[in-house]
């Protein structure tokens, strides 16, 4: 079962917080009311990182069109999944199939298996729960391969977007290393005896210090690095930069646009599997990797348990583009939520394809300008003394 942090208040006014594990809001409410506390906030607690590795998109993607194709063709669930085994798998999800199929002959419903492994991502889970109580199973593990398969490619989208800043970083690095271990060492003898600039001075000795202490600039490179992961795995600041994320002037409205079309594409595959909104509305807000998103969601699921409009409850978040909830808006009054959803995730993702694609835009032309700098100055820094022993001979 999901756990939740709650904060309520007991019947004396004393306020308590704590932990409870509930099928749904509805049932942490009756739950707590039992124990005599008035709930008055809850926020669905993000599982713990798994001690294993989740599968990666398309791995799921195709364990849920095979499952799909052979339940679909009248093959026993059992029997489809070791049908699955026999494929080239990987040792840890041959491993997972191997004992969720193990659990599914022993007659425990295959969305409790699933959940017992740890590789596999709670959204999954819920749906096929979801699929097991309406009898669609099979239009379920369609659904999760379609989904899957579209976020393994905007994954990939995003991966070749910032392919070629990182290869101009490395080359920057490079040329870099190269002019310090190599070309300042051949220069430094012709200096002697001068008068050298400040930034000559400095630049001499880095190379010299490059040279003979080279494994304390790898050792201090990898302190930062861990100190940065370390610092960014603090909740504060990881809600605090990815609002940052959010409000910055140039990129925020092309990544309004790529957390938009996330949580389209979610919330479709979600509310038309047959989770309730309230539920489906929970789940989809921890797959943005967004913290400062993700807390906004507390509030919208409130509004709509009170019985307020999803478009109404979603025009509150900061952060999604604007055209969302007046498009969730003809869907409800259409009553076609459902297809309305996932026409807004068609739509949406072909526009993060182009925010994608401005971004890197922008990205390209800055890292080449750093480069320049950099060369310029180590190339003033060359350039100034030499200039200045010709003066003297002339």
């Amino acid at each position: 079962m999901p756990e939740y942090h709650y904060r309520g208040k007991t019947e004396t006014g004393k306020s308590v917080k704590g932990t409870m594990n509930a099928a749904d809001e509805r049932t942490l409410y009756d739950n707590l009311k039992k124990e005599g506390i008035y709930l008055t906030q809850y926020e669905l607690k993000k599982e713990a990182a798994s001690r294993k590795k989740q599968l990666g998109s398309m791995e799921l993607s195709e364990f849920c069109r095979q499952l799909a194709n052979l339940t679909g063709a009248g093959i026993t669930l059992s029997r489809a999944l070791n049908i699955i085994l026999m494929g080239k798998l990987k040792p840890e999800a041959a491993e997972a199939y191997r004992q969720v199929q193990k659990l599914v002959q022993q007659g425990q419903p295959l969305s409790d298996s699933l959940a017992q492994q740890e590789i596999f991502p709670e959204m999954m889970i819920n749906m096929f729960r979801a699929g097991e109580a309406s009898g669609q199973l099979e239009q379920v593990a369609s659904k999760l391969a379609t989904h899957y398969q579209k976020e393994h490619r905007m994954n990939n989208r995003i991966k070749s977007a910032t392919m070629y800043p990182k290869l101009l970083g490395l080359v920057c690095v490079a040329a870099v290393l190269i002019i310090f271990l190599f070309v300042m060492p051949q220069l430094e003898p012709m200096f002697e005896g001068t008068t050298l600039p400040v930034m000559t001075r400095a630049m001499m000795a880095f190379s010299v210090f490059l040279k003979e202490r080279w494994y304390l600039l790898i050792i201090g490179g990898l302190c930062v690095a861990a100190a940065v992961q370390i610092i960014f795995t603090i909740p504060e600041v990881r809600f605090w930069w990815d609002k940052t994320k959010l409000k910055a002037p140039v990129i925020k409205k092309h990544l309004q646009i790529i957390y938009t079309a996330r949580f389209a594409r979610t919330q479709s595959s979600l509310y038309s599997s047959g989770l309730s909104m309230l539920r489906s509305l929970e789940i989809a807000s921890y797959t943005l990797n967004n913290s400062y998103l993700t807390s906004q969601f507390g509030q919208v699921v409130k509004r709509v348990r009170s019985g307020e409009m999803l478009s109404q409850a979603i025009q509150s978040v900061d952060g999604f583009d604007s055209k969302l909830a007046p498009t969730i808006y003809v869907g409800e009054e259409t009553g076609r939520l459902d297809q309305m959803l996932e026409n807004i995730a068609d739509n949406y993702e072909y526009e993060a394809d182009v925010a994608l694609s401005k971004l890197t835009g922008m990205i390209e032309p800055v890292m080449i300008v750093f480069m320049a700098v950099i060369v310029c100055m180590i190339m003033v820094g060359v350039l100034v003394p030499i200039w200045n022993m010709y003066g003297n001979v002339g």
